[in-house]
């Protein structure tokens, strides 16, 4: 009598198990690729914004200026009219440098037309001859890590922003030890006291979004009233106790979203704070807070939804990924109302190792963390 072949029971739920822990073994790894590849993909960005900004300076020997850029007045004043280029920020002077010349050379006549960085609609305030720039999704501005939904709202967001430095000042303010500036004041390499190799230039921050909870996440949320005014004493640590559990924030969160709103990197245009800054104050990936309900006085911190801390593109032009548990000094400081004025806060910075790097001037020895 021949045997009949064939798997037992025994043996088929063993080999069911085998290949469940193969799949569960197989799954991370393969999650763990692909964000292997975002963050490759988000350090490539910021490495051709960075070289953006070295051709920005080969041609004006300086960075762009976060705000009041000179080239934008030159290319929009009407008469006695100065004031239509204040708020255009430092990507819309990057774009011929990344290969956007023609969404470039739609931003002076959209200007003079009334358009703003805040106007979305295609068509522009003043009809279908004038289309918003602001409206384009440039895809170097985006981190593929970063949630990649749109919706009606969320129309031209960037990962990417500049370094403002290591004292808390508004988006207006004149900044002399960050990399940006306001105005004529745009930094030069050669004014890089510390040295370009130890001085961040840009890094990341996570879009803004209303999660439709009571509790807003970190990445996402910025909370008001919550570290003392801009321009006066503040005190780090009292931003950074808005974390709350679960990667949530305390506090009363901002409850305007969406392009019309001010949520975090939510205009790639708009020169203020909320949109295309970050201050070297708090640790990469902690709490953004605001001393009211206004963009313009927030203070955005480093961050990125790369697992342990943020892309950072260095003065020198190259590419490091910064930790957030760098040392950041003794957050629980009062910085009292003089010096924190950025026009006499001289040496080094108060934020331990972030600071220093955020700092063009600050005198300290700090090299860049390995």
């Amino acid at each position: 009598m021949r045997r009949k072949l064939g798997f037992t029971l025994v043996e088929l739920l063993v080999v069911i198990a085998i290949i469940g822990i193969l799949v569960g073994l197989l799954l991370p790894a393969v999650q763990a690729a692909r964000e292997a590849a975002r963050r490759m993909q988000c350090s490539n960005n910021l490495k051709n914004l960075a070289l953006a900004q070295h051709n920005f300076h080969d041609v004006f020997k300086r960075f762009p200026a976060s705000s009041h850029e000179p080239n934008w007045r030159t290319a929009v004043t009407v008469g006695t009219n100065t004031n239509a280029f204040d708020r255009i920020g430092f990507l819309p002077s990057t774009l011929p440098y990344i290969e956007q010349g023609p969404l470039h050379a739609m931003i002076a006549p959209f200007t003079l037309a009334g358009g703003r960085p805040w106007h979305f609609n295609p068509n522009g305030p003043t009809g279908a001859q004038n289309p918003s720039p602001y409206a384009a999704r440039v895809p170097t501005f985006r981190c593929p890590s970063d949630s990649p939904e749109y919706n009606r709202d969320d129309i031209a967001p960037t990962n990417y922003v500049c370094n403002r430095g290591d004292t808390y000042v508004n988006s207006g303010d004149w900044e002399w030890r960050g990399m940006y500036s306001n105005g004529e004041r745009g930094q030069a390499v050669l004014g890089v006291g510390d040295g370009s190799s130890n001085t961040i230039l840009l890094s990341e921050t996570v879009i803004g979004r209303n999660p439709g909870t009571s509790r807003h996440p970190i990445l996402t949320g910025t909370v008001l009233n919550s570290i003392g005014p801009v321009g006066g004493q503040y005190t780090p640590s009292l931003c950074l106790a808005q974390r709350g559990p679960n990667n949530t924030l305390l506090g009363t969160n901002q409850d305007t979203w969406g392009n019309g709103g001010w949520g975090k990197g939510r205009r790639w245009g708009d020169s203020l704070n909320a949109f295309q800054g970050f201050f070297t104050i708090l640790p990469p990936n902690g709490p953004t807070c605001a001393n009211n309900n206004a963009e313009s006085n927030a203070m955005p911190t480093a961050s990125s939804r790369h697992t342990g801390g943020v892309n950072a593109a260095i003065a020198d032009g190259s590419v490091r990924f910064i930790s957030q548990s760098i040392d950041t000094g003794n957050l629980s400081f009062t910085v009292p109302n003089n010096p924190s004025n950025s026009r006499t806060y001289q040496g080094p910075s108060y934020w331990g190792v972030w600071g220093s790097l955020g700092s063009r001037v600050g005198g300290e020895i700090t090299a860049m963390p390995e």
